[in-house]
Parts: structure tokens; C-alpha cells; sequence
């Protein structure tokens, strides 16, 4: 059945909570690819990944010092015959240890057969090819050999499905042996920035002209969650620049195509208006919450398409709000929305328009074994959002408020 085609004067405008289930509805997992341990860091894992050895591979020692056998009965010290040396990384076995004789082995060497216990050399005395070892020292606990397969056995799980690998998990693959792993294929992010005032650079601005920061806004927070990016540039505010950017977006088949600006209700608004008539389908044109009043969710062809406000904070906001989760989603994350808590205010808030949700640029910290929260400065980097909910005009300083965690950094190779 086709779809029911949009008009640019439909209003589709819905609470945070529906556009986020909208966002989850029509985005699509991405299939898995298998990549080197090293090209792995900050992908997120496909399945649960099994040791296909055991940690450590072998029966190693803990000590430089001398391997016997079992000690047998007997009272007093016992004399060994040396007869071989085991050096860490030595690869081929030393010969099977018979009674009355011994081995010098050091840390990380691998024990041979027979080999019952490690004695430190400073606990023994050597002496014409033979070893003295004292007969409380064969009997002690402690045998400083680590078994084969005591700290990771064969076929356990090392790591869950859909994880961010980290260099910890790398170094607990690499124990293991593991070569390479299946991860989520990283989705493709496009962006553009609108507006005829808009330049690449710095270099030569007229008066009426500007840089276009917010296309490095885009690249450092879409880069953050993990996807490929790609820069479209910027349009102007014409039909025609626009309709040009949707086609190139189109024909480029990545997963995400984010724009900025464009989306008020003015003259030149009109990404929009180029979005319906490029065959784009919304679903949703604006949200019950500041910042979010205009912006846009919607799909062209297999390309699911949001379209911003121009303001850089409210570009933070909404990547983090509402983009990033997508993203995630897609490279397997089951609980991909922001995290949230609560914390308690380090000042009072007064808010003029409480008719809606507004959500406001945070600093959380921990203070006293307590979250706090206070309203980032005008140069300050949040780390949350404030959730102030319809209807309350004032929060007092220390009363609990609802904030919602700032995206979740990954790293991108």
C-alpha cells in the first residue's frame, strides 16, 4: 500500500517520549563485518565473543626458580639433579620431571610434566649441578605454578553481544588468542548546513556573512557515536540549492543525512518544502519541548533525514536527544535512548514558559556522595541535560530534578 504523500503545511508535531519511539521504529540494525582485534576499538560487538582457548594456555610459573615433582615422603631437605633450563617463551617442552630431578625455570616459563611446584631461588642452594631445597618448602601451600585454564577457561564468554569495545577488552581478547571479531557495521552520517550567509572559512567574510561552526558541531558528535561521515557542504536558502542537496543525499544511500537550519516558519525556511518534493516522507515536523519547536524526522528512499534548528545549542541538544540513540540503535545497542538519573540542584531555577518541556544545558557532578546538577555557563561544554516537565514554574536549590546523561563518547579509527 504507498504511503500517504506530506504537505509542508501538515503539522506533525509530537511529544519527545512519540518521537522517540517514531526514531526506533524505522531505523534498521546494520548487518555484522568482521574486523582485526587492533581496527576493533570502540565498534560495538555483533555477538558474544567465546574464549577459544584457555588464559593461560599452559601450566606457567610465578617464579624464577627451581620446578621439581612431588616430594614423596620423607623427612629432611631433598638434593635434585639439575637438568634442564626453562626460559619464559621457551617453546619447545622440556622433558618429563622424574623424581630426584629438577629444572631452573623462570616467570612465565612453561612447567613441564611432572612438575609439581616451584621453589624460588633465593630459598634454595645450588651447588655442583644439584639443588638443596629445604623440606618445609615442599610442603608449603603455595606452589607458584598457574594452572592451564585458571583464569579463563575454553569456550567461556569473554565479552557480550552489542558492547563498545574498549582497550580492556581488547587486551582480554588478545589473552585469548583472538585474531579478529564480528561488530556492527558503522553507519554512514551525512550532513549539511543551510543558510546563504554561511561560509567554509573565516578567510574573507563580508559583513552579513558567517562561518559555518555548526558543520564541525555535526562532525565531532556524529563521529562520537560511531559513524562514517560525510560532508555535503551547504545550500543556500533557494528551492533549488536545496532540492540539489536532497538529490546528491539520495543518491549517496548512507543511513543518516543530518541538515541544520532552514526550519522556521520565515520566507526562506524552506528545507522543508525540498525535502516533500524530493520524495521525502515525514514524520514528525516539530516537538512539544524547547529546543525542538521546528525540526524534522522523516525518510528518503532508505535514508532516514532530520532536519534542525540552525542555533549550535540546539544542534547539541537534539544530536544527543534524538540522533546519537539512532545511531547506537543501529550498531546494536539495546537500550540505545540517553541515560537518565536524578540529581539535586545546586541552585534555584526559575522558568518563565512552563507550558511545555524544556530541556536545559547541564553540568552533573558528584558532591558529598551525592548527584548534583547546576545549569552550565555560557562557554561551558554540558555534560546533561536539564529535564524541566510542563507545568512547575520553579525548582528550588536542592530539590531533585529528572537529567538525561550526554551521549556516549566512542572512539572512531
Amino acid at each position: 500500500m504507498p504511503r500517504k504523500k506530506n504537505h509542508p503545511e501538515d503539522d506533525k508535531t509530537c511529544t519527545l517520549t512519540q518521537a522517540r519511539r517514531l526514531i526506533l521504529e524505522h531505523f534498521r540494525r546494520l548487518s555484522p563485518e568482521n574486523v582485526e582485534l587492533r581496527a576493533s576499538l570502540g565498534r560495538r560487538t555483533f555477538a558474544d565473543i567465546l574464549a577459544p582457548k584457555p588464559v593461560p594456555h599452559f601450566a606457567e610459573s610465578t617464579r624464577d626458580g627451581y620446578v621439581v615433582p612431588s616430594a614423596g615422603d620423607g623427612n629432611g631437605a631433598r638434593r635434585y639433579r639439575i637438568v634442564d633450563e626453562i626460559a619464559a617463551g621457551r617453546v619447545q617442552p622440556a622433558g618429563r620431571l622424574v623424581p630426584g630431578t629438577a629444572c631452573r625455570i623462570m616467570t612465565g616459563g612453561r612447567v613441564p610434566e611432572g612438575g609439581e611446584r616451584v621453589v624460588p631461588f633465593e630459598q634454595c642452594v645450588e651447588e655442583d649441578g644439584q639443588v638443596t631445597i629445604p623440606e618445609r618448602l615442599l610442603r608449603l601451600p603455595a606452589t607458584f605454578i598457574r594452572p592451564a585454564g585458571s583464569e579463563i577457561a575454553q569456550g567461556e564468554r569473554l565479552i557480550g553481544g552489542g558492547l563498545r569495545l574498549q582497550g580492556e577488552h581488547l587486551e582480554i581478547l588478545a589473552s585469548c588468542g583472538v585474531p579478529s571479531v564480528a561488530v556492527f557495521a558503522r553507519p554512514g552520517a551525512g550532513y549539511f548546513c543551510t543558510g546563504s550567509e554561511l561560509k567554509n572559512s573565516g578567510t574573507g567574510l563580508q559583513n552579513g556573512q558567517k562561518v559555518s561552526s555548526n558543520s564541525l558541531l555535526l562532525e565531532g558528535i556524529l563521529a562520537s557515536y560511531g559513524a562514517t561521515l560525510r560532508d555535503f557542504g551547504i545550500a543556500g536558502d533557494t528551492f533549488a540549492e536545496l532540492s540539489a542537496m536532497f538529490a546528491g543525499a539520495g543518491e549517496w544511500g548512507g543511513q543518516v543525512v543530518v541538515s541544520t537550519g532552514g526550519m522556521g516558519p520565515g520566507k526562506y525556511d524552506l528545507v522543508e518544502k525540498a525535502f516533500l518534493a524530493a520524495g521525502g516522507l515525514v514524520f514528525f515536523n516539530g516537538l512539544a519541548m524547547r529546543p525542538g519547536r521546528r525540526l524534522l524526522f522523516g525518510e528518503l528512499g532508505q535514508t532516514l533525514f532530520f532536519a534542525l534548528p540552525g542555533p549550535p545549542p540546539a544542534v547539541r541538544t537534539l544530536l544527543h536527544t534524538l540522533v546519537g540513540p539512532a545511531l547506537l540503535a543501529m550498531q546494536g545497542l539495546e537500550d540505545a535512548g540517553p541515560k537518565k538519573t536524578q540529581a539535586a540542584l545546586l541552585h534555584p531555577l526559575e522558568i518563565r514558559n512552563h507550558d511545555f518541556l524544556q530541556l536545559k544545558d547541564g553540568v552533573l557532578v558528584l558532591a558529598a556522595g551525592r548527584c548534583r546538577v547546576r545549569l552550565a555557563g555560557r562557554l561551558e561544554i554540558p555534560n546533561c541535560h536539564i529535564l524541566l516537565h510542563p507545568g512547575c514554574s520553579r525548582y528550588d536549590e536542592g530539590e531533585p530534578v529528572e537529567v538525561q546523561v550526554v551521549g556516549e563518547p566512542s572512539i572512531s579509527p
